[in-house]
């Protein structure tokens, strides 16, 4: 009776002393995107199921069945299941300590002496001991545990949504190469062709040489980018391979030529900060991650406080002198750390530091993902419009290169006016080309940045 009201004497009193834990400031993010000004109707309106999914919007199968391989045998996603599972052991082994600890043993035997003929003899018995968790530190640890599997398995759904985003990034880097060297191609043939018209010209007195050699030049110069073309799209089929979880030669059997870049006409669409906020793994990962380190910073401030456990046993025995006889023993124990020269004292400012340091990078997660998302709206926006002003300018250049032939031919200009406009047609068609494939790159970090992932 005296130590039970000792005990409940000891919790009401120092049980208010546990509250241990930072007083830390609420932080909350925007209430709307500054760079989606005016541009609400056309991208606003998004919510998680309609996004889940979102490279299904890009319409290319290809790329469909990369990021369904990638999923299923991604090397980091594989590490990051394998961290879950970990904490999940983890987890159950903190649990245990909310409950008590049971075990039981028994001994048989035969003993002889010279005095007496030998006998048998026996010991069984049941013990069991439980840390009474009075100040809460065992619950804490098992709350710090729980948070800590939140937060793995938040990064899980990070790594998945930088695995898709990275497939996609890479994909559509390949695509843009391959299309890149298809208009050198093309534009190599139709200069190839030029060239003849222009040595039969000369041959015939008709043209100078200055007119064979610059157009020799142009072809050769259009001849030397098609291998660096080439690379970057050999490049990122390797990086594909990595990121599916394959060997190259794997992918050798995958047709991956495409006709368009993925992406370049998907008009976005975008969801409110909140529901960013929510979504978005990073945050989620950091927000488990400061409720962990609240957790353990308040278990860590128990240590201050007596611990008192619960213990006892019951058993029977039997031997040459006694018959079966069961014997039992129940006790309280109690311990409180007197004198640590500062070791506890220290223990719990690095335990309240550690929290605050959760706190700061959560803080500053929420605000990276705020600019992250800010950011791609306004590459997306800019580049969109680049790609249209480049689009035009496309146009432009094949109306002028098409009258430039006509007046060559009237003899109203001369032949460098043509090569000119030739080379103007192919710039113009290349910087289109890397416009359209930034505007696909631009959705992507945009689609990433929102934080919505598979179903």
């Amino acid at each position: 009776m005296r130590i039970s009201f000792l005990l409940t004497c000891s919790a009401l009193t120092l049980s208010g002393c546990i509250a241990g834990s930072l007083n830390l400031p609420d932080f909350k993010g925007p209430g709307s995107w500054v760079s989606a000004s005016g541009q609400e109707q056309r991208i606003a309106g998004a919510n998680a199921v309609s996004l889940q999914n979102w490279w299904h919007r890009f319409n290319d199968p290809l790329l469909s069945v990369l990021i369904d391989k990638a999923l299923e045998d991604s090397p980091d996603r594989k590490i990051a299941e394998a961290r879950i599972l970990e904490a999940r052991g983890l987890r159950k082994a903190t649990r245990a300590s909310l409950f008590p600890q049971i075990g039981a043993s028994a001994t048989k035997g035969r003993e002889d002496t010279v005095q007496s003929d030998a006998d048998d003899y026996y010991d069984a018995r049941f013990d069991a001991s439980y840390e009474l968790d009075i100040f809460g530190k065992n619950r804490k640890r098992f709350a710090a545990s729980n948070a800590t599997l939140e937060n793995l398995e938040a990064k899980y759904q990070d790594v998945t949504l930088s695995l898709i985003a990275e497939v996609a990034r890479t994909y559509t880097e390949m695509c843009a190469a391959e299309k890149q060297v298809r208009i050198a191609q093309d534009n190599l043939k139709t200069q190839e062709q030029t060239l003849s018209l222009v040595g039969q010209l000369y041959a015939a007195g008709e043209s100078p040489q200055l007119d064979v050699e610059r157009t020799k030049n142009l072809v050769n110069t259009t001849r030397a980018s098609i291998p660096e073309f080439q690379r970057q799209s050999e490049n990122a089929r390797l990086r594909l391979s990595v990121l599916t979880g394959a060997l190259p030669n794997d992918l050798a059997g995958i047709e991956f030529e495409s006709k368009k870049i993925p992406g370049s006409d998907v008009v976005p669409v975008l969801m409110a900060p909140a529901k960013v906020l929510a979504l978005r793994p990073d945050i989620r990962a950091a927000a488990a991650n400061l409720r962990a380190k609240t957790n353990l910073s308040a278990a860590t401030l128990t240590a201050i406080f007596p611990s008192f456990t619960l213990s006892g046993f019951y058993g029977v025995a039997e031997n040459a002198f006694a018959s079966s006889t069961g014997i039992w023993n129940v006790a309280v124990g109690a311990a409180v750390t007197v004198l640590s020269f500062g070791r506890l004292e220290g223990e719990i400012d690095a335990a309240r530091a550690r929290e605050m340091e959760a706190y700061e990078s959560y803080r500053k997660v929420v605000l990276e993902a705020v600019v992250e998302v800010e950011t791609a709206l306004s590459d997306y926006a800019h580049i969109n419009e680049q790609a249209f002003s480049l689009f035009k300018a496309y146009e432009n250049a094949q109306e002028a290169f098409f009258l430039s032939q006509q007046l060559f031919k009237e003899g109203e200009i001369s032949f460098l006016d043509v090569l000119h406009a030739q080379r103007t047609v192919n710039d113009a068609q290349s910087a289109l080309t890397n416009a359209q494939a930034a505007k696909a790159l631009a959705l992507i970090r945009l689609y990433k940045s929102l934080g919505v992932g598979p179903t």
